[in-house]
């Protein structure tokens, strides 16, 4: 009788697991699929981004205002500390409100609060930018604005 008990016990078991791999196989294609879509979908932003990236260096260059780093090889001033303090620091020395910063940089205004209170930090091309405007006066900068 026991023999009877376990080989019921079998038979549910391996009769469950085929249902299972009936439902699931499925689905497992599904994911593959969908994780195949999300990776070409990532290169495809990759590849905007980096066309962007030109086209911003690019116009940075035709009008005379380089805020962003050529795309390519990395500059050794993206490696610069760029701090909470320091960033609202030398907006309020360019007499700027955080809108207009935003603005130059080509981010929110929010972005910058944000930035200025060390709840995020500047990505490495915003860096670049942020140390660019470091070295420019009030009037690159209101030269910057009015265009």
């Amino acid at each position: 009788m026991p023999n009877m008990a376990q080989a019921f016990k079998e038979e549910i078991t391996r009769l469950s697991r085929k249902e299972i791999r009936n439902v699931c196989d499925p689905l497992r294609k599904q994911v593959q699929t969908l994780r195949r879509t999300v990776r070409d979908q990532q290169t495809t932003i990759n590849r905007l981004e980096r066309s962007l990236a030109k086209m911003v260096a690019q116009t940075a260059t035709d009008t005379g205002t380089a805020l962003y780093a050529p795309p390519g090889g990395e500059e050794e001033g993206t490696r610069a500390r760029v701090t909470p303090a320091s960033i609202k620091r030398h907006r309020l020395r360019l007499n700027l409100s955080q809108a207009e910063l935003g603005e130059i940089l080509s981010v929110s205004t929010n972005t910058i609060v944000r930035w200025e209170k060390g709840m995020s930090s500047p990505r490495a091309h915003h860096r670049t930018a942020l140390l660019r405007v470091r070295e420019m006066g009030r009037r690159d900068v209101n030269r910057i604005l009015e265009e």
